[in-house]
């Protein structure tokens, strides 16, 4: 009963600090790749889920249930933020970074094939990252 309690609290964790970077990213039209917003994301991923960008970046498909299986809090809905985080940051007004495209776009499709649940607005985002693409 502890150990479900202590997943639960970790996968809410999770949560929140996404939404949180999200929100953080969402209000400024210049974020971009600016090397202090890719810094504070890193720090808060690190701090409280043990992976930064570059660690997500580098992930192949075939690893994501490993990694997300053996780091506490992830859910299909925080992989799920974590794609959303991904995509703000790679579709900056000013430009396009492809690879962060292309890793949130592995995300969404990540978690269409292990959920069990069907979502309009995850398939709308893999067309839209698609179409990016």
């Amino acid at each position: 009963m502890q150990q479900k309690d202590f997943i639960l609290r970790e996968i809410e964790k999770i949560s929140t600090l996404l939404r949180y970077l999200i929100g953080k990213l969402i209000p400024s039209s210049s974020v971009g790749n600016s090397e202090e917003t890719i810094e504070l994301i890193n720090r808060e991923l690190v701090e409280n889920s043990g992976l930064n960008i570059d660690n997500i970046l580098n992930l192949s498909k075939k690893e994501f249930d490993e990694v997300f299986t053996q780091s506490k809090g992830y859910s299909f809905e925080n992989i799920k933020l974590l794609a959303d985080l991904l995509y703000t940051i790679g579709n900056d007004q000013a430009s396009i970074n492809i690879d962060y495209i292309r890793k949130a776009l592995e995300l969404y499709k990540y978690i269409n094939e292990k959920s069990k649940t069907f979502s309009f607005e995850r398939t709308n985002k893999i067309n839209t990252l698609k179409a990016l693409l």
